[in-house]
């Protein structure tokens, strides 16, 4: 029995004795009414300011696609105006305005540059380059001169003949379809 008490006291004894706990220091902060209304108004500011800067951002990146848009379309119009410019030279008139140019080569550029050669010459012919011409006798209006029944004839007659634009594609229209013969003044 001895024996059993003696292994009782230095075994089984101290491993039932509760561990021994280190106290453990715990910093608390108190916040003040202040500095919580601080920190949420700071939260608040930095949401704001990110939706700024994403805002920002955005209207840079339109800003920047515009500006490209504008500078094709400024490159478009002066590489147009050039054409024009080189046709007019072979011809006898002066080159038309750049959009007018535009226009006539955008319609006539895929039929070719003898095309848009013909069709800058008929344009100064029929209209000097004058999108709202009208000719009183005939009735013939527009950059190409279109008869009011040749006009509707066209697959742009639901839209102006005074359009320079759908005049010029509805001449090409025409001049791929009939050839250059509908027309009497050939520049």
């Amino acid at each position: 029995m001895l024996v059993w008490v003696v292994l009782l006291v230095s075994v089984i004894a101290p491993r039932m004795a509760p561990p021994v706990v280190h106290p453990i220091q715990v910093a608390v902060t108190q916040l003040s009414a202040f500095d919580r209304n601080s920190v949420v108004q700071q939260n608040r500011d930095a949401r704001v300011e990110a939706a700024q800067m994403a805002q920002v951002a955005t209207w840079s990146n339109e800003l920047k696609q515009g500006l490209a848009e504008y500078e094709a379309k400024q490159q478009a119009l002066a590489a147009a105006q050039a054409q024009a410019a080189a046709i007019a030279a072979r011809s006898n008139h002066p080159p038309p305005p750049a959009e007018i140019a535009k226009d006539i080569t955008d319609a006539f550029g895929p039929l070719g540059p003898a095309a848009v050669q013909w069709a800058m010459n008929v344009a100064w012919c029929e209209s000097r380059y004058h999108p709202n011409s009208v000719n009183s006798d005939s009735g013939a209006s527009g950059l190409f001169q279109f008869l009011p029944s040749t006009w509707s004839g066209t697959p742009y007659a639901s839209q102006s003949p005074f359009d320079p634009r759908a005049n010029a594609f509805a001449a090409a229209w025409l001049y791929s379809h009939y050839g250059p013969g509908r027309w009497v003044c050939q520049g």
